[in-house]
């Protein structure tokens, strides 16, 4: 896995929630995908990026009038409307290049009052966006 720590998203229930996906890095956005990891699951293929013209299209499952995207030329952003606590785990986007996928970023949606998945309360601080933690395997 390229990336070395993730972003902490912690949210109240019923919230909106964006997750930022950058492709400044990413050579080819067409193999672009996001994957999800719920807490003690395996990791899910979430939605992949398809073109400027038609977009993206969400796996199986994950057809959700909750779920959209901010897609343009530097942003591939999964948005979650009213979250949900079975929303919550870490997701990832990634460049996907034949079969090994390179994440670019990643984030730890938690929700505040769980303990799932959180080492520490991170008080006032937790919405900053800027806020980065390294996560432990």
């Amino acid at each position: 896995m390229d990336i070395k720590e993730l972003h902490v998203k912690t949210v109240k229930r019923g919230e909106n929630v964006t997750m930022e996906c950058s492709m400044s890095k990413v050579t080819n956005k067409n193999n672009l995908a996001w994957y999800r990891q719920s807490f003690g699951k395996v990791p899910q293929y979430f939605v992949r990026y398809y073109s400027s013209n038609s977009g993206y299209k969400f796996a199986e499952g994950f057809k959700d009038s909750r779920f959209s995207m901010t897609v343009n030329d530097q942003k591939f952003d999964l948005n979650i409307i009213g979250a949900r606590e079975d929303d919550g785990g870490e997701y990832f986007c990634g460049e996907v290049e034949g079969i090994i996928i390179k994440f670019t970023s990643g984030t730890r949606l938690q929700f505040e009052g769980s303990n799932e998945g959180s080492k520490s309360s991170d008080g006032e601080g937790s919405s900053c966006p800027d806020q980065m933690h390294v996560l432990v395997w």
